[in-house]
C-alpha cells in the first residue's frame, strides 16, 4: 500500500494551477452562461474592457482578449491557492479550502470589478448569492479538489 506525501515545488504549483485554473474557469463560465448571467460576446468584452478600456466594447473581436483574461485570472488564482493551501494545510481538505478560496476569490473580483466601474453593485441578496455560489461551487471547490488530488504523489514505504 502506498503512502502519500505532498511535493511543494514551484513547478508542481504552476503545472497543477494551470490545469486547475482552466478547469475552474470552464466550470465557472459554463454555470454563468447556463443560468443566463453571462452572454457571449458581451461578457468577455466587458472583461477585456477592464484592461483595454471602452475600446473593447466597440467590436466583438475583443471577446477573445476577454477570454484570455478570464482564464489568465483563473490560472493565477489557482496557482496562488495551490501554494497557500500547501502552506496552511488546507490542500488535503478541498471542501473547506475550496469554500474559503471561492469566497476570497469572489470578494477580490468584486472589489476589482466595482472599483473599476465595470458593473453595478448587486442590489439584492439573490444576485450576491448567485455570485458566491458560482465562485464557491463552480470555481473554488473544483480547483481545490483537483489540486488536492494532483499534489499527492504515491511514494514507497521507507
Amino acid at each position: 500500500m502506498a503512502r502519500y506525501i505532498t511535493h511543494p515545488s514551484a513547478r508542481s504549483f504552476l503545472a497543477g494551477g494551470i490545469v486547475a485554473g482552466i478547469l475552474g474557469g470552464l466550470l465557472f463560465g459554463a454555470f454563468l452562461f447556463v443560468v443566463g448571467l453571462a452572454r457571449y460576446p458581451t461578457t468577455y468584452q466587458v472583461i477585456a474592457s477592464g484592461l483595454l478600456g471602452r475600446i473593447a466594447l466597440t467590436t466583438t473581436q475583443f471577446a477573445l482578449v476577454g477570454i484570455a483574461i478570464h482564464f489568465g485570472i483563473a490560472i493565477v488564482a489557482a496557482v496562488l491557492y495551490a501554494y497557500g493551501a500547501q502552506m496552511t494545510g488546507l490542500l488535503g481538505r478541498p471542501v473547506i479550502g475550496g469554500t474559503i478560496f471561492g469566497i476570497v476569490t469572489n470578494a477580490v473580483m468584486d472589489a476589482v470589478v466595482y472599483a473599476r466601474g465595470l458593473a453595478a453593485l448587486p442590489t439584492n441578496w439573490h444576485d450576491i448569492g448567485i455570485q458566491v455560489i458560482a465562485h464557491v461551487i463552480f470555481f473554488g471547490i473544483p480547483v481545490a479538489w483537483y489540486l488536492s488530488r494532483y499534489e499527492r504523489l504515491p511514494v514507497p514505504y521507507s
